[in-house]
């Protein structure tokens, strides 16, 4: 019997995890990124234009909550599910446990910095005598209710990563409508100001975290809360920082090309660059909810040793890159008046020049979106240093140096040249970095799947996928216990998983045997608790095995003596 017969080149579980995770991370970025434009216009329709200036005055304050949030959170659900992978259920918890206790305890520093020292953060902000009072009653209120922003972020991603992205998505959606409505009652109706805008925005954040929360009452719910404080703080940080440092160079960009700009082209040019910035903010949203959607996967993949799976995550990862970063470039190509004409870009010369930037930029989101989903893998993998040096490279470093040089060669458009320049000279550097590093791993005798999978770690692994609506399952158990001692017992296992299926829709069951770490996992997306009944009744008193949800699937991990 031919191998092959067993084994697809884009597993059908890994696929169907993909798309189950890709739509509503996408979705969840692209909501986040636009809350901010909604209040924006909203505010701006019914208040004046120093109400407008209010929230762009407490931008900082969200730039500081967003970076400790993504750093917890990613962090956290880098390190809880590579935990997972490796079937430590415990320390999966604790890590869960510690990015939660940061979180809380981060947001109760800014709530208390909001309560004391909010006028002295106000002054801190920038905001003149005219517009003082209605910075410091904004601010005020969003430092106090920090920690429900904090930890909408963080729960949003452990939920996600815990199979329920779908919750995670509809928490977030309603985040942003219940804060659009409040701020037309609150503002339009109960006149209340940039107050009511405050408000509105704690509130929108507070039913996201209570929707998001209801996992933790579901079934599907693998979370457990230990409150302990220990040394997996460092990985958390470790984990997270590249994400962090993303937030921290676009505000230094942003402050330096604004300079830059305003003295190069004056005003007009800002008003251009605002533009560009916009759509470079909402399509990394969207070409990052690709990056986000390998991240739970490659961690787990990574902590079980299933290398297999991590190339097929990543091939899958690069087929999406291709459809939707080409079909957005080629739209923007094709129409890019439609991006300027958003922002209220009228006058014929300036929209021009806002046609030109916005051709010029759209040629750097395909190579920009494989260096994020690069800089995601090596993160989700804990290479922290690999990564933030990517982030650095990409987003600080060689961005800036190019838009200086090419501001001062082309003008206005060699800076939107510089964020294709940027890439490309980062994907260079990577991959020359990655060919050094992998020649002298090799010649140390180590494992060179570190940084980019090597086709001979995945040859140490066989993983046998059975779909539940062929009738060939005892040839495929033949197939797949070929060559396991433990056969009798693996046989039991997977008969009784098979005979709990019942459903029309598709059905797998795999077993995947990795010849390097002695461990089999067996895997399938039935329904848990009758599966696990069944396995109880075989087991009984004989053997201790762990089986139950992970990632949207079951799992059962067997270690091989």
């Amino acid at each position: 019997m031919n191998n092959k017969q067993y084994y697809y080149k884009n597993n059908p579980m890994v696929r169907s995890i993909f798309f189950k995770m890709l739509t509503p991370t996408i979705l969840m970025n692209l909501t986040t990124a636009l809350a901010s434009f909604a209040d924006t216009v909203i505010i701006g329709h019914f208040l004046d234009d120093l109400a407008l200036s209010v929230v762009t005055y407490a931008t900082p304050i969200y730039m500081i909550i967003n970076t400790f949030a993504a750093l917890f959170a990613v962090g956290g659900s880098i390190a809880m599910s590579i935990d997972m992978g490796k079937g430590e259920k415990k320390t999966a918890n604790k890590s869960f446990s510690v990015a939660v206790e940061l979180l809380v305890f981060v947001g109760a520093i800014l709530l208390v910095a909001g309560i004391f020292f909010g006028r002295t953060i106000t002054q801190w902000l920038g905001a003149g005598k005219d517009v003082f009072d209605m910075v410091y009653d904004y601010s005020k209120i969003i430092l106090i209710c920090a920690p429900i922003f904090m930890l909408n972020v963080g729960l949003a991603f452990f939920v996600r990563n815990d199979g329920r992205p779908v919750l995670s998505m509809v928490g977030m959606f309603l985040s942003i409508a219940v804060n659009i409505i409040f701020d037309i009652v609150f503002i339009g109706v109960f006149d209340w100001g940039v107050k009511g805008a405050a408000y509105a925005t704690v509130l929108g954040q507070l039913v996201s975290v209570l929707v998001i929360s209801s996992h933790f009452l579901s079934k599907k719910n693998t979370l457990r809360f230990i409150f302990t404080i220990n040394k997996t703080v460092f990985r958390i940080i470790k984990n997270g920082i590249s994400t962090a440092l993303h937030f921290i160079y676009q505000f230094l960009t942003i402050l330096i090309l604004n300079h830059f700009i305003s003295k190069l082209a004056g005003d007009n040019g800002v008003v251009v660059y605002t533009v560009v910035f916009n759509l470079y903010t909402v399509s990394l949203a969207l070409f990052e909810g690709i990056s986000q959607t390998i991240q739970p996967m490659v961690s787990l993949y990574y902590g079980e040793k299933s290398y297999k799976k991590i190339s097929n995550t990543l091939r899958l990862a690069l087929a999406a890159i291709v459809v939707i970063c080409g079909a957005v470039t080629i739209a923007l190509e094709l129409v890019p008046q439609v991006v300027p004409v958003v922002f209220g870009i009228r006058e014929p010369w300036l929209l021009e020049k806002s046609i030109i930037a916005v051709r010029i930029f759209a040629t750097s989101m395909l190579i920009m979106t494989i260096n994020v989903v690069l800089g995601y893998y090596l993160q989700s993998t804990e290479h922290s240093v690999m990564s933030a040096i990517l982030v650095s490279l990409r987003c600080f470093v060689l961005f800036l140096a190019s838009a200086l040089v090419f501001g001062k060669v082309f003008g206005m458009n060699g800076i939107w040249l510089a964020y294709t320049s940027a890439e490309v000279l980062t994907f260079i550097i990577y991959f020359v970095m990655n060919f050094i590093m992998k020649k002298r791993m090799v010649k140390a005798g180590m494992n060179v799947n570190m940084y980019l999978l090597d086709k001979n770690v995945e040859q140490n692994i066989e993983c046998f996928t059975f779909n539940c609506g062929s009738d060939n399952f005892e040839e495929y158990l033949t197939m797949a216990l070929k060559d396991i001692k433990e056969t009798e017992s693996i046989r039991e296992y997977l008969t009784e998983i098979y005979k709990c299926y019942s459903s029309s829709k598709l059905k797998y069951i795999e077993v995947e045997v990795n010849k390097v770490s002695q461990k089999i996992i067996i895997r399938d997306n039935l329904n848990h608790v009758e599966v696990q009944e069944r396995i109880q009744e075989i087991v009984s008193n004989r053997t201790e095995f762990e089986y139950g949800p992970v990632l949207g699937v079951n799992r059962l991990c067997i270690e091989r003596g």
